[in-house]
């Protein structure tokens, strides 16, 4: 697991916050970590292949936070039928 980014956020707003974060860096996410889990806690992300592992660790780190989570799709994801 890596922790990437962080940004400051208040700690009433933090889920919203991160909430915001993954999608102003949505292509961002798509383009380092397709085919994984990211979750954002407090401003700190953590990537990986294990969406239960990164929530365990968020809640450890930041445990007065709720964390937002997401499953970062790969670019082939994208192509839908018509």
């Amino acid at each position: 697991m890596k922790t990437v980014s962080r940004h400051k956020v208040g700690p009433r707003k933090s889920h919203l916050n991160d909430d915001e974060w993954i999608r102003r860096h949505f292509e961002e996410l798509v383009d380092k970590y397709a085919g994984q889990y990211v979750v954002v806690a407090a401003g700190e992300l953590f990537a990986g292949q294990s969406a239960r592992a990164l929530f365990a660790k968020a809640r450890r780190r930041h445990p007065h936070v709720i964390p937002t989570g997401v499953p970062v799709p790969r670019p082939q994801d994208f192509v839908c039928a018509l």
